[in-house]
């Protein structure tokens, strides 16, 4: 089976055989971005059970702790370029999926051991969503720890270190403001239009929250969750603003100079023209109510973009 998908205007093509069970598991939240497979795809990803090859590379990468919950991963670069991402358990010595990635980020061949365990497809949509971030990085394309709603056709991302609300805020929105609705609960995609500024779409990663929604909004703000005993909605200034973007947008040590200076101008770009914030709140309802008034208000945008 080879389908094309396209998330923030980026298409890549999955292959996999049918009996491939983490795939079929992992299929259903790609579904809403299929597409018609005519543009040529940015990453062409394939998908193999068995034993995993053996790599002779260099290691260029190796966290001390993970940063994706259970699963822990090593980098090697080989001599023509490519790289090879393994994919343990942390409780684990041996890797239970392997990702080589061309030098161009264009392929990505994953093989997955144990395809059967119930825990496989966990392994594979974190492979995947890095093959797709390393990919998309050469357009401008980033992906953000958020979780993000739409009200009255903008985008508003909520972010954080896990367990300080993001969710829990979020879910505020669309319980007491009407119309408000959820975008993605874990991991948006932010990609520039053509004026430069940033668009938030849906994406097939949404953490524990089943939201796999192909819809895209212009970013209205982007607002740091502070757990505090009031609510406080605070503007942020540029520099400091840069750097809580910085602190949301997946980062990989090991990328090129020049996929690290795109990342910088994006990130610049979106500090200077639009709202970034700092909500101080409690978990209720008059902190999503604070909050919406101060993101949405017409002096914010006025000067978020220099009208």
């Amino acid at each position: 089976m080879k389908e094309t998908y396209t998330v923030a205007r980026n298409p890549f093509t999955v292959s996999a055989p049918d009996s491939l069970s983490a795939w079929r598991r992992l299929r259903p939240r790609f579904l809403p971005f299929l597409s018609d497979g005519t543009e040529k795809p940015l990453l062409e990803i394939d998908i193999t059970p068995g034993t995993l090859p053996e790599c002779d590379g260099e290691t260029i990468y190796e966290p001390e702790h993970s940063g994706i919950g259970p699963i822990a991963s090593r980098t090697l670069r080989l001599p023509d370029g490519s790289l090879v991402l393994e994919f343990r358990h942390v409780e684990e010595s041996l890797p239970r999926l392997l990702m080589k990635m061309s030098p161009d980020f264009g392929r990505a061949d994953i093989t997955i051991d144990r395809d059967g365990a119930p825990d496989a497809s966990y392994f594979l949509t974190h492979a995947m969503m890095l093959a797709y971030m390393l990919a998309a990085s050469r357009t401008g394309t980033l992906l953000i720890h958020a979780s993000s709603v739409i009200l009255d056709g903008r985008a508003y991302l909520f972010q954080g270190k896990s367990g300080t609300g993001k969710s829990t805020h979020a879910a505020l929105w669309t319980d007491n403001i009407p119309g408000a609705e959820l975008l993605n609960d874990d991991n948006p995609v932010i990609r520039p239009d053509a004026d430069g500024r940033g668009v938030a779409y849906g994406s097939p990663w949404s953490g524990k929250t089943h939201c796999y929604r192909n819809l895209a909004a212009p970013v209205g703000a982007f607002v740091r969750i502070v757990r505090a005993k009031k609510n406080e909605l605070r503007r942020l200034p540029p520099l400091n603003a840069y750097a809580s973007l910085s602190a949301s947008v997946f980062y990989l040590p090991f990328m090129e100079k020049e996929l690290r200076d795109i990342r910088h101008s994006v990130i610049e770009r979106l500090a200077q023209a639009t709202a970034c914030c700092e909500m101080h709140c409690l978990p209720d309802a008059d902190a999503a109510l604070t909050c919406m008034k101060g993101v949405t208000a017409s002096s914010m945008y006025g000067h978020a973009f220099g009208m």
